[in-house]
């Protein structure tokens, strides 16, 4: 898996440095690109299409890997930075995944709703809805 990402990694590079359209995409302008392929997996997931799941994973990786790619050039972050911070991200919020405990299901979603909201306590975020009303973290 190591080489096939490291390959993937390389044709964005090379898309980027040779395709006249991707060389115009700015952070914000390509960005936008991620939310349409996430809708497509979701589409393809509620039909069960695998193929098509597995065609439109692809395609969000590629996004998703473009983004991090241009912010680099940008100077802004690295995808290794990307990659190292949701190691430690995930490691944070699913701790007994990494440490050998056993957690029922409803400990697995307290841990990562406590995790959450601490973050985002640390961070300074706060989600509210369109009515102003807190928004319900996500338990995934």
């Amino acid at each position: 898996m190591i080489h096939e990402f490291e390959e993937l990694h390389l044709s964005v590079k090379k898309c980027r440095a040779f395709c006249p359209w991707t060389k115009e995409q700015t952070l914000s302008s390509f960005a936008k690109h991620i939310l349409s392929e996430a809708e497509e997996v979701v589409a393809a997931a509620q039909k069960n299409d695998i193929k098509n799941i597995k065609e439109e994973l692809g395609d969000l990786l590629w996004n998703v890997l473009m983004t991090a790619h241009i912010a680099e050039e940008s100077g802004i972050f690295t995808v290794d930075e990307v990659l190292k911070e949701v190691v430690v991200k995930m490691r944070r919020r699913k701790p007994f995944v990494f440490d050998g405990r056993q957690v029922t299901l409803e400990e697995a979603g307290e841990l990562w709703v406590e995790t959450k909201v601490q973050e985002k306590l640390i961070n300074g975020k706060t989600h509210t809805n369109n009515n102003g009303n807190s928004q319900k973290i996500s338990t995934r």
